[in-house]
């Protein structure tokens, strides 16, 4: 990041001062206001060039790799086995939903038969989840077959999804529901 911000640096100062020998902010207007001076704006530039490169190193100042692993929200999760989650339903076919929990794949579980309506779209929900990735060698397979799912029960339902997505939105208006209704009143301007 240092070689960026020199470079950015040395190019800075190229165009300083090819940018100032050839305009002025006094002599382009024609009024009497003081011109800017060329120091100060690429003396601020410079200056915020160089923060960007301190504050990625100071933010990670003395931290390898292994302790940022270490310290990492996904390595805190533990062992996947029978973690309680929370996830969003993205998408639904049929009594299949596939929800989104965070990690590589989306887990796909059934619909409840009990009040199934509520199960759309946004809607999020809590997982046990058993496997984040469903793997394994296929009919003699030398080679692991992915099945790019995570495994997961479906628990309960915990916030239904916001009234903008739901089914009634996106339906067809009938041709009866354009004509105005005969108590309607009439707008008036």
């Amino acid at each position: 990041m240092r070689v960026v911000a020199r470079s950015l640096k040395l190019g800075s100062t190229l165009i300083r001062a090819s940018t100032f020998r050839y305009c002025s902010a006094a002599e382009s207007s024609g009024s009497n206001a003081t011109p800017a001076t060329p120091s100060s704006s690429t003396d601020d530039f410079d200056e915020f060039v160089d923060s960007l490169g301190r504050d990625i190193t100071d933010m990670n100042k003395g931290l390898t790799f292994s302790r940022m692993l270490r310290q990492s929200k996904f390595v805190q999760l533990g062992d996947f086995n029978g973690r309680l989650v929370t996830g969003r339903i993205v998408h639904r076919v049929q009594d299949d939903l596939y929800i989104d929990f965070g990690l590589k794949f989306n887990a796909v579980c059934k619909a409840p038969a009990v009040n199934s309506e509520a199960y759309r779209e946004g809607a999020t929900v809590l997982l046990r989840l058993h496997d984040p990735e469903l793997s394994e060698r296929f009919l003699g397979s030398e080679h692991d077959l992915t099945l790019l799912e995570a495994d997961a029960t479906l628990v309960r339902l915990l916030r239904p999804a916001s009234g903008r997505g739901s089914e009634k939105a996106r339906m067809p208006r009938k041709a009866s529901d354009d004509a105005p209704a005969a108590d309607a009143v009439p707008a008036t301007a």
